[in-house]
């Protein structure tokens, strides 16, 4: 029986959402709230009820299994879109409504896991005695400090204080944000095993936790937002196809009604404590800001012929502008790369370079985590976009002279010794705006 959205989350507000479905156990006026799994231990109720729910679950035939979970991901999950972050959310809350009902922890809240603040996982879920262990995961992994690790300590992370709706959270139909693309890829890469693949990903209990801590990214930047800040036509799309607390069907959820975690009954021990990557501006003395004159916008594209990489030279005007810059000219760089969704570019790490006489920066470096566009899964078609951009960093790289400048993509292979063909490159796209503007 199919459960009508509005009514069901109009009662669940009342109750502070005991249930999305009206089903399972009410929480009475108490939201829940989500912990950092570094605080947490084997005897935490969280931990405890997890562990409770994944023995339950694999046990199950029927829509509350764990097989049925990683089905619902690897068919229905939105990705490398701008839907990303509201169906995982959506996915996310019915498992804790599931889990819930069945060991009756009515409180159970997923844990989080975040890289950054909790170096490496915690040992209740990488020991090989814990209900929580999965043992398909790559060597050395529950050792491993991720925040060291190849791709952690990475700029290219969402700015929590100045993204917009497209850059950090995607574009329709196609196009992943920088959550997605940058701080969500690399976990799953590092994790390894079931983790690499979309067809097997949700079945290692680090998926859900890897995945509450990106809900909570989005919390943190909606926490900063106006409400204008979400398109309208995006706010009313519909998601659907997920199990509820009895393994009902739950209907379809309007996008616009998840953007508030207190609305859904859950919030988080604290927000993400990373808000801002991007260095604080540092002018004449007594000025605050730049205030915009004008500018000019330079745009380039290039296309793919076969190969697996592309690359594009930014124009010498805007290049001669940017070598004879003072601190009122303000650089943005905003572009993106797109390759053919197919299975050689499994196993890949998309690098973005800019380079210049020799010396090169990276803009973006992100492993390959990707929907192939086949049997039920047909209506993820299109091609794998990854965002990059920059700013004033670049004038380090540029120097004096007349060197060219150029922008290049490449699809480094992290299985190279399958050898496999190349990854086709689809097209680089580059808008490189140079604004100026006075201090005030």
């Amino acid at each position: 029986m199919k459960i009508d959205r509005r009514q069901a989350l109009t009662g669940a507000v009342m109750l502070g959402l005991g249930s999305i479905s009206g089903a399972a156990p009410a929480l009475g006026q108490t939201q829940r709230v989500r912990r950092g799994a570094g605080t947490l231990s084997a005897t935490s109720d969280d931990v405890v009820a997890f562990g409770e729910g994944l023995a339950l679950m694999k046990r199950r035939r029927d829509d509350r299994s764990w097989a049925r979970q990683n089905t619902i991901h690897s068919r229905n999950g939105q990705h490398n879109n701008g839907l990303f972050l509201p169906w995982h959310r959506l996915q996310l809350l019915h498992l804790e409504r599931i889990i819930a009902g069945l060991t009756g922890h009515a409180g159970f809240a997923m844990p989080y896991w975040d890289a950054q603040e909790h170096r490496t996982l915690p040992s209740w879920i990488t020991e090989p005695d814990a209900l929580l262990y999965e043992r398909q995961r790559a060597r050395g992994v529950d050792v491993l400090d991720f925040n060291a690790a190849r791709w952690a300590r990475s700029p290219y992370m969402s700015r929590l204080t100045s993204d917009d709706f497209e850059t950090f959270a995607g574009k329709l139909p196609t196009g992943a944000g920088m959550v997605e693309g940058y701080g969500h890829n690399y976990i799953h890469e590092l994790v390894g095993g079931l983790m690499k693949r979309l067809t097997t990903a949700a079945t290692d209990p680090i998926f859900w936790l890897h995945h509450c801590n990106v809900d909570r990214v989005w919390a943190t930047w909606h926490a900063r937002q106006a409400a204008s800040v979400y398109p309208a036509d995006w706010t009313a799309r519909t998601l659907n196809g997920f199990v509820g607390g009895q393994g009902e069907d739950t209907g379809d959820w309007r996008v616009g009604s998840v953007l508030d975690t207190r609305s859904l009954g859950y919030g988080y021990d604290h927000l993400y404590p990373f808000p801002v990557f991007n260095a604080p501006e540092v002018g004449p003395p007594g000025a605050t800001r730049r205030e915009p004159l004008g500018g000019v916008v330079y745009r380039m594209r290039a296309e793919g012929e076969g190969g697996g990489g592309l690359s594009v030279t930014l124009p010498a005007e805007a290049v001669a502008r940017m070598r004879a810059a003072d601190d009122t000219l303000m650089i943005a760089g905003a572009g993106s790369v797109a390759y053919a969704a197919t299975g050689a570019l499994l196993d890949r790490s998309i690098e973005i370079r800019m380079r210049c006489a020799g010396r090169r920066i990276s803009l973006g470096s992100s492993p390959t985590f990707l929907h192939l566009r086949e049997g039920a899964e047909a209506h993820h078609a299109g091609d794998y976009v990854l965002p990059f951009r920059f700013g004033e960093e670049v004038l380090n790289l540029i120097g004096e002279g007349d060197a060219v400048v150029t922008v290049a993509v490449d699809a480094e292979d992290l299985a190279p010794e399958a050898g496999r063909p190349p990854a086709r490159a689809v097209a680089l796209d580059l808008s490189l705006t140079l604004t100026e503007s006075r201090w005030a």
